[in-house]
Parts: C-alpha cells; structure tokens; sequence
C-alpha cells in the first residue's frame, strides 16, 4: 500500500473512532450539574451583569438563574443585603463580555418569570490548560458552592437536590453570605458610616435633600451613598434606596469618565458617606452633580 493511501486510512479510522464516542467522551464531560454536554445549549454573549444573579445579553434580553438568589443590591424597596455587592462582583468577573451556553430547565415549562426574564442555567466552556480537554463551569451551581446564593427551592428544578446540598456544605463551612463574624463587621462598618452622614449641613457642606433648593450653584453634598449602580453607561451613586424618591441626591459619573478612577466607583464608594462637589443640576425633579473628575469626591471618615 502506497504512503500517501495508508496515510488517509488512518486519518478514516481515527474519524470513525471518534465519532463513535459520546459527546461526553469527546469533551471530557459528564452529565452531573458541574459538567454537561454541548448539544442543547444556546451560546450568548453577555452585555453586563446587574447582580449576583441577573445579567443582560448582547441583545437586550435579560437572564434570570435558575434555582439561585443571592442577597439583593438593586431592589428599590430594601437596602443592600450582606454580600449581595461581592456576589455581583463574582459573577462579574466569571461572565461579563464572556460567551456564555444558556440551557433551559429538564422539563423545559420554566422559559420565562413574570418580569419577561429568560429562566436559565449557564455554563462557561473553556479548555482549563493545554492538556485537559474542554471543561464545563456550571455558573449556578458555583454561586452556591462558593456562598455567594442560596438555593431558591420555592420551584421544583432539575438540580434542586443538589442546590439543596452545595448549600448545606457552603453554610457547614462558613462560606461567603454565612460567616456570620463577617457579617457582624459589615453591619457594624455600615452603621458607623451611615452616621458620619449626619453631620451634613455642616463644615460647609448641605444635606441630600437640601440639595434641589440649590440647583444652579457649585455646592458640596454630603450623604451616605445607600444605592450604587453601574449601567455601563453610566454609574449612579445614590442617597435613597429608590432614586425616584423626590428627596434622593444622585451623583453621576458617565463612562467616559470612568477610567479615571482607580476603583470601580459602584463599588468602592457604596456604603460610604461622601462629600460629592460640583454644579447640582435638575434630573427630573431630582438633583444631582456630575462627576467628571475624582477630586469631586471624597470619602469622610
């Protein structure tokens, strides 16, 4: 036999041989909830995440986790709970701008909630080295593991068993949003900052609710920053859970402006009592200042 024939028989077999395995042989996966197969799953890009448990797609559409809840940061109606800014963070840094594969439930009745959010269970594939074959991170079931969520049983899901059980091993050991010695510090650290907001009106600074009977001057605010967001287009640091309150103050800082802060300022000033400098303008029968340059803020301590 010729070696050029020999050669394309090897590569036939080799094929052949191939083809005959799984999809689970072939991607190194298992059909457990850490690691799934490839058929079945919807490949979407991420936009940006809202928090530990919601995230918006490239094209608009926004995804709910299935058989996760994880403590609320954007709820107009409740204050930041304890770790809900790490849990976004997290979930941040393993999904935002990444391709992500969205799978629906087992028994495929949960496509939407009420509020016209995609219910999904997401995974990321990438091979972890050169060497290993690909590797299925099943997000859901890792926000639990880690601490970051608690499994929302209140539906039956395909994983509620073991949701059930990644949480009683996360709370055993103390993980995340059940250490309780961090969370005394946190609550301890917040009340303490939320009362260094009482002094405003004084060393020439006004209050947040004072501040639309100021519109057109070049006054310092001083509150306590309740409610952080980063839309992608802009963040907004706010003095009421709900900023349609007519009393809350709203300091703006855009996007182009952002990379001149060091820390994303959703985050490092959250919890904080700031004194924010600037024009206040009118936003809606709202005030606010915009922030163009960090030296606009600071952090009272």
């Amino acid at each position: 036999m010729y070696p050029e024939t020999l050669h394309r028989w090897i590569i036939i077999i080799i094929t052949l041989s191939l083809l005959s395995l799984s999809p689970f042989h072939l991607y190194g996966m298992s059909s457990s909830p850490e690691e799934t197969i490839l058929s079945g799953c919807e490949f979407q890009r991420v936009s940006h995440v809202i928090d530990g448990d919601t995230f918006v797609l490239e094209d608009g559409r926004k995804v709910r986790m299935l058989g996760v809840d994880t403590p609320e940061t954007v709820d107009p109606r409740r204050d930041v709970q304890f770790f809900g800014k790490e849990a976004a963070r997290r979930l941040r840094e393993w999904i935002e701008g990444e391709v992500v594969c969205l799978r629906r439930d087992a028994d495929r009745t949960q496509d939407t909630d009420k509020y016209g959010r995609l219910l999904r269970y997401v995974w990321i594939y990438r091979p972890s080295s050169r060497q290993e074959p690909v590797k299925g991170f099943f997000v859901n079931a890792e926000l639990i593991k880690q601490g970051y969520a608690f499994a929302y049983t209140r539906y039956p899901f395909q994983y509620l068993e073991d949701f059930r059980a990644y949480e009683r091993q996360a709370r055993q050991k103390n993980l995340g949003l059940w250490d309780e010695e961090r969370y005394k510090e946190w609550h301890e650290n917040l009340k303490e900052s939320e009362s260094i907001s009482l002094t405003c009106g004084r060393a020439e600074t006004i209050c947040p609710d004072d501040a639309i009977n100021h519109v057109g001057e070049t006054r310092t605010v001083r509150f306590f920053v309740r409610k952080s967001y980063d839309s992608g287009r802009a963040v907004f640091l706010n003095s009421k859970n709900d900023f349609r309150d007519p009393d809350n103050f709203t300091a703006v800082i855009f996007k182009k402006d952002k990379h001149k802060f060091l820390r994303p300022p959703s985050e490092y000033y959250w919890g904080k009592t700031v004194d924010v400098t600037g024009v206040i303008e009118e936003y809606d029968g709202r005030a606010e200042i915009i922030i163009k340059d960090p030296s606009q803020i600071r952090i009272v301590e």
